[in-house]
């Protein structure tokens, strides 16, 4: 069930694939990450899929901001992860895809794009998919909103199979941390100091996937709202660094990048969400890969 093994190489593209992506793209730079499902180390083709024993229930994993789709396996053991979880606890298992993408694109392009894959995808199943399930680290969950957006909009048959769709620490609303470089570049590029000025023009090179990160944006059109795709159940899984709620630290921070009210889409009007689980003691990255967010996965998707 080991979803990849990842080399310093993988990482280091995804590093640059986060920051300058959509410039490495423009230019064909083989440091740009293309956009592949990932089972057990190997790139499955949507449209002609090949796994070891699939079945019926189709899980895909999406990593976040300069991620790969290793991020989701547990420490020290690279064969569990949330997918390898829900097998064990779904009846007639599951099948888990991780999905490796270029963070740096815009994430409207992305989703084009991934709605694209998945209708692929799912329409060339060796079996017919009776429930596919989304789940979604950080800039993950806002691509899940965006591929359904624009699924929806197309038409596509893969979202009648979608039952569940899950953000865990996605900043729906932005993050503090994306909204601090977009205003610390602003400044700094105001500034009359020329070498002032540089650290701006730095600041400011960071990629549109970085950017739409500032707000939250998932669709072409900059602050528009992307409604939670009908007939799905959508959870939401948030953390704190602090172990107690209250504690100054998440107020300012929420789970180091992300804060509670922007993981719970506070912002995007009215949501009905299925579920909400704040973590507290559970930072950003940890998020993707603790025992407690497994635990929590498992009861509301059995």
């Amino acid at each position: 069930m080991t979803l990849s093994s990842v080399s310093w190489q993988h990482r280091l593209s995804a590093i640059a694939s986060g920051f300058l992506g959509d410039w490495l793209e423009a230019r064909r730079n083989p440091l740009a990450l293309s956009m592949d499902f990932r089972h057990q180390g190997q790139v499955v083709t949507p449209d002609s899929p090949v796994v070891p024993d699939p079945k019926a229930t189709l899980v895909v994993l999406i990593h976040g901001l300069m991620e790969l789709e290793s991020v989701w396996t547990f420490p020290n053991q690279p064969e569990d992860h949330y997918g390898s979880r829900l097998n064990r606890a779904l009846e007639g298992g599951v099948t888990t895809l991780g999905l490796r993408y270029n963070t740096g694109r815009p994430i409207y392009r992305n989703g084009q794009q991934l709605t694209e894959a998945l209708e692929q995808l799912v329409s060339a199943w060796p079996v017919p998919v009776q429930r596919l399930v989304l789940v979604g680290h950080s800039m993950g969950g806002l691509l899940i909103r965006s591929a359904c957006h624009y699924g929806l909009n197309q038409g596509h048959r893969w979202l009648s199979a979608l039952s569940d769709c899950v953000y865990v620490g996605s900043p729906h609303d932005g993050s503090w941390l994306a909204k601090g470089a977009q205003a610390s570049a602003g400044v700094l590029n105001a500034l009359p100091r020329d070498y002032l000025r540089v650290v701006g023009e730095v600041i400011d090179l960071r990629s549109e996937g970085i950017r739409n990160l500032s707000r939250g944006d998932v669709l072409a059109g900059e602050g528009e709202l992307a409604a939670l795709v009908p007939n799905a159940r959508h959870f939401v899984v948030c953390g704190l660094l602090a172990g107690h709620a209250r504690h100054p630290v998440n107020l300012l921070f929420g789970d180091a990048l992300v804060h509670e009210s922007s993981a719970q889409g506070s912002g995007q009007g009215d949501w009905i969400l299925a579920g909400s689980a704040t973590f507290s003691g559970i930072d950003h990255i940890r998020l993707a890969h603790h025992e407690a967010v497994a635990q929590q996965l498992v009861e509301w998707l059995s």
